[in-house]
This record gives C-alpha cells, structure tokens and sequence, in this order.
C-alpha cells in the first residue's frame, strides 16, 4: 500500500481571504480597513496596507491609518489588468495585505470593455464561454491561491424571483441579497460577511449603525453570527483560525485526467464538431425556412451574426468546439420557443423569429447561467 499518496491535514496556506457585501453606505469599507489592521498588528507586518481604489474613497481612511501608525498605498484603477498585477506584486513582497474596493467595480468595467471590444450593446450566450473562463483565471484563482491576505468589498443588489400575487397574477418579488460580480466571487473566500445599514431616527433617542452579519464561515467559529458596528474583535476567532498554519508547497505530484479518445482525441473532437454543426442545421430546417431564398438567406445571415459574430459558415465551421456546441444550444432553444408560439399551420415569420433569437441570445434571458 503507497501510503505516501496521501499528506497529513494541516493549513498550507495561511492567509485570510474574505469579502464584505452591502449596499451603499453600510460600512464595508471602513470594516475591511479594521480587518486590514487587525491582521497587519497580529503578524507584525512592516509594509505598507495596499488599497486597490475603484471609487476614489480611499482617502477617507488616511487619518484613520496614521492614527494606526500603519502606512498605506492606493492603485486607484478598475481594471481587472491592473487588479492582477496588483495581487501579484502584493506576493512578490509589495504588500502583505490587499484590500480591493471595490470588485463590483472591476467586473462591471471588465463587461462594459468586452463589450466595447466587441462593438456591442448586449452580451450573447457565446460570451459566457470567453467572459467567465478569463475572470476565472485572472481573478478567482488568483485569490484563492494568493500568498498574501486580501479583503474585497461588493455592492450588493436584490435576487428576485416570480410569484403568483393573490390576483392569480405574475410579479417579480424580492428573494434575497447578492453580490453584483460574477456569480461565484462572492463565494470563493473562507469568510463572507453581509454589512447593513441601520437605523432609529424617529423615536427621542436617534441612532445610525451598522450590522455585520456573516452568511459564510469556512471554520464555523462564528458562522451565521451578526456583530453591531463590528471591529477586527468580532472576526478574529475565525481569521485566527485560517492564519493558524504554516506555508508549504505540495510536493506531490497530482495524477493527470485522462479522457478516452481515438487518435489523440482528434476523431471525437471532429465527431462533435459535425454533430453541433447538424444540430445547428437541424433547428433552423425544423423550421421551415427556405435557405436558398433571399428572405431565408437574409435570416440566416442575421441568426449567424447574433450568435456567432460572423455571417460567414465558413468561419463558423472553424469556431472552437464549445463555441458551437453552446451555439448549437441556443439555437435548438430557439427552435423551442418559436414552435411554442406558432401554430404549425402558419408560414414562417422571419420578423417574428428574429425577435426570439434576439432575446434568446441576450444575457439576461438565461437563468441557467447562474449555475453555469
């Protein structure tokens, strides 16, 4: 029995990652500045607290860190570019402490420039598979793996789900908070914490403050507990128990996934290829159209340039596998939709079905991306 296959369990990887979410106001800000340094006083660190600043705000806290006897830094950007290479400095020796403030900012400013890139108002289903991957690798990963502690502030928005209202009506109603970012940021630190705004201002006694309720604690030391006007005090069981171990490197080896294959995989991948192209095909023949009429080529051509970016099948049959086969999805999604709301008797409508796969091609009409 190779009993080296296995390591003990100890903490290799000693360094706070935690993120604060809230509206505006609720004290995010402040709070990730007394958690900066509580942790900078508890390892004794000499170097300077690093602020990546995308609202200019930062320079509320200069008094608060002088009166710290902590020095402090700012970038102030919201791109996700410099973010990067802010982390990265921050490991190389910069910095033992990063607060990012905040990284609503930087996904919505990473959107809007793919968008611009792109020439483009909306974002399509095809995007996801360009968008989501990069933020992964540049951010996501990054943190979770970075050799130094980072605290990272969001706004928060509201979830909403539909309903039956007691008329026997559909409306949308509030469900919940979460993160404005990419759907899984919120989640990747040990600690996340939802900061709120309170206050009593119409009886005699008018008070505001803040409430720090912690919806995720990796060591359930204080999980689900809420703090009023909450300091470093309030976290410090559980950021004390994440700092509790030593840095090492794994050195062992992991075992490579390997998938069954023909030829190196070559003959699967171009079996795909041809079966996602078919199945494009197929949901556009499903519907009657005529593709050798100017009417039906015009459609094509406009069904193309929304899901794909180019009117050329040429170049789409050389796209990257996951590009069709997403493609190929929404094209059979549309296809579904179109026969849902048309009778078969009718003729096809290419006005029609150009507004479905417009809107089904839209970001915001595809809730399964959540769980993408």
């Amino acid at each position: 029995m190779d009993t080296n296959f296995f390591s003990p369990l100890e903490n290799t990887r000693p360094f706070l990652k935690m993120a604060l979410e809230g509206f505006a106001g609720s004290g995010k800000t402040y709070t990730s500045a007394q958690i900066a340094t509580g942790i900078h006083k508890l390892i004794k660190s000499d170097k300077p607290i690093v602020i990546y600043d995308t609202e200019k705000a930062a320079k509320a806290l200069n008094s608060y860190f002088k009166k710290q006897g902590i020095s402090a830094v700012t970038k102030q950007s919201r791109t996700l570019a410099d973010l990067t290479m802010s982390i990265k400095l921050c490991e190389e020796g910069a910095a033992d402490i990063l607060i990012i403030d905040s990284i609503t900012h930087v996904w919505e400013n990473f959107l809007e420039t793919y968008k611009r890139q792109k020439k483009r108002d909306d974002l399509y289903f095809n995007d996801w598979g360009i968008i989501k991957p990069k933020w992964k690798k540049e951010f996501s990963d990054l943190f979770v793996n970075a050799n130094c502690h980072i605290i990272f502030t969001g706004r928060a928005g509201f979830e909403y789900e539909e309903s039956i209202n007691e008329k026997g009506k559909k409306e949308l109603t509030k469900s919940g908070i979460k993160m404005k970012s990419e759907n899984e940021t919120a989640y990747e630190p040990d600690l996340l914490v939802l900061m709120e705004r309170q206050e009593d201002i119409i009886g005699k006694t008018k008070e505001v403050w803040r409430t720090a309720t912690v919806l995720k604690d990796r060591t359930t030391l204080i999980d689900g507990q809420t703090f009023k006007n909450p300091s470093f005090k309030n976290f410090s069981k559980a950021v004390k128990e994440l700092l509790n171990g030593e840095v090492k490197e794994d050195e062992k080896e992991e075992t490579p996934d390997k998938f069954e294959s023909r030829e190196d995989g070559h003959f699967m991948k171009k079996k795909n290829v041809e079966i996602a192209l078919e199945e494009i095909k197929g949901a556009l023949a499903g519907l009657g159209i005529n593709s050798q009429s100017k009417d039906g080529k015009a459609f094509m051509v406009e069904c193309f340039e929304l899901v794909f970016d180019t009117a050329s099948w040429t170049k789409i049959e050389l796209l990257p596998l996951d590009q069709l086969q997403l493609g190929a999805e929404t094209f059979k999604s549309f296809k579904r939709k179109y026969q849902e709301m048309k009778s078969p008797e009718d003729d096809f409508d290419s006005q029609f079905a150009l507004a479905i796969i417009t809107e089904e091609t839209k970001s915001e009409t595809l809730p399964f991306l959540d769980a993408w």
